[in-house]
């Protein structure tokens, strides 16, 4: 068998990807909260601060569907959406403010 080379856009950055393991291990409303935390963030980065809001939840929302654990919940879905589509340098930053943050709530 050949191993896969396949990797979630979250994978490409070890930091991106603790951030997210630990997002999913928090309960729900810890979860939430460390995502509206971070949006404002995330909004006051590039490409969002020319976006109208409604655009943006647009963007964040467009896949109907729900099979990733973080498309149960409209505000997390939102955060790791709009973290998906910042530049690879912001999304390291706001990973490791989002590290911290959840690393303070305990």
């Amino acid at each position: 068998m050949t191993e896969s080379t396949y990797k979630r856009w979250y994978e490409e950055d070890t930091i991106v990807e603790k951030c997210l393991s630990l997002l999913e291990n928090l309960e729900d409303s810890k979860k939430r909260q460390t995502s509206v935390f971070l949006m404002d963030e995330i909004i006051n980065k590039d490409p969002y601060t020319e976006m109208i809001p409604d655009k943006i939840f647009g963007l964040a929302t467009e896949e109907t569907q729900k099979r990733r654990w973080y498309d149960f919940d409209q505000t997390v879905r939102i955060f790791v959406e709009l973290l998906r589509h910042v530049s690879p340098e912001e999304r390291n930053k706001i990973a490791i403010l989002a590290i911290s943050f959840i690393e303070d709530l305990d």
